[in-house]
């Protein structure tokens, strides 16, 4: 099991039909693809500096960040092309990230064995920076925790990449602590699943979802697609086909609680589910605003309470 990330909190705050089949958004997807290629590697840190190659290995990935962590300025690491790192319990998860560190996935996928015992992919620690480009996470496990694929104390920043098939009690794919920031760009959120909140990504901290797709994720109490009890922005994405599928299931797309900031933006929230109503945006006393967004054909309402502003019902 993954250890470090810092002091565990002493509960995930978010108290943010199941088919986890993977349905790309076609259209969506071909506009972020082409609108991707331009942000260029400038644009992510560490990416354009010099880069250590890691061969298709998963011991060598784990020694590559354990070496990148011992450096005082991290380092940018380059995966090798197409690679699959499987983990397994000789590998053991990937050492807690504890400072600067980029990877340049290449297409590469990191992924856990399905013999191996239950770990999260990436964990990132309050001391740590991780930057995922080009990489898909796959099939983490942080079953009775928080963060299947990635576990996030410090600041993420996940481009052109995909999180997939991860799980855990909350946040099956991404989880964001209070106090840490997430960033997801141009990238897939899909097929991640949680017990209790937050299929796709819960966060209690700062969470922004720009140019993305969160899709087919499903919880069991709230937020399918995303959870949150902090800072959310979310614009130029979609939100579609998320379930919220317990008996208390609220919020199939998008789910927000306690006091936190809510931002949609030019962003499309639709064909989410709920076992209660709403299946697209609960919206349980956060400030939220709606701007050129539309929420649309969720099950069994689009949002509560209402009115929220923008949303049609």
């Amino acid at each position: 099991m993954a250890t470090g990330g810092g002091a565990e909190p002493a509960e995930f705050s978010v108290h943010l039909g199941k088919d986890t089949t993977v349905r790309p958004i076609t259209a969506v997807r071909a506009a972020l693809t082409a609108a991707a290629v331009t942000i260029g590697l400038a644009a992510v840190p560490g990416v354009a500096s010099a880069q250590t190659p890691v061969p298709c290995s998963a011991d060598d990935l784990v020694s590559a960040i354990t070496a990148a962590n011992a450096s005082p300025t991290g380092d940018t690491l380059s995966l090798a092309p197409n690679c699959v790192y499987v983990l397994d319990d000789s590998s053991g998860p990937l050492p807690t990230v504890t400072a600067p560190i980029s990877i340049f996935g290449n297409n590469a996928t990191v992924t856990r064995s399905p013999s191996a015992s239950a770990f999260r992919i990436f964990d990132v620690d309050t001391s740590g920076t991780l930057t995922l480009n080009h990489l898909t996470v796959s099939h983490g496990d942080a079953t009775g925790d928080f963060g299947g694929g990635i576990r996030n104390f410090g600041t993420l920043t996940v481009v052109n990449s995909t999180v997939t098939r991860n799980t855990a009690d909350f946040s099956g794919g991404i989880g964001t602590a209070s106090g840490a920031t997430t960033t997801v760009l141009f990238s897939t959120v899909a097929a991640n699943s949680a017990g209790i909140n937050g299929g796709g990504i819960a966060s209690d901290g700062s969470l922004t979802v720009r140019h993305s797709v969160v899709s087919n994720n499903t919880a069991g109490e709230k937020g399918g697609g995303i959870a949150s009890d902090g800072t959310l922005e979310i614009s130029d994405s979609t939100v579609a086909n998320n379930t919220a599928s317990g008996p208390t299931g609220v919020g199939g797309g998008v789910a927000t609680t306690g006091g936190g900031t809510t931002t949609l933006t030019n962003t499309v929230v639709r064909d989410n589910s709920a076992t209660n109503a709403p299946g697209g945006l609960d919206n349980a006393g956060a400030s939220t605003t709606l701007t050129d967004t539309t929420v649309t054909g969720n099950l069994p309402t689009n949002c509560v309470p209402t009115p929220v502003p923008g949303c049609p019902d």
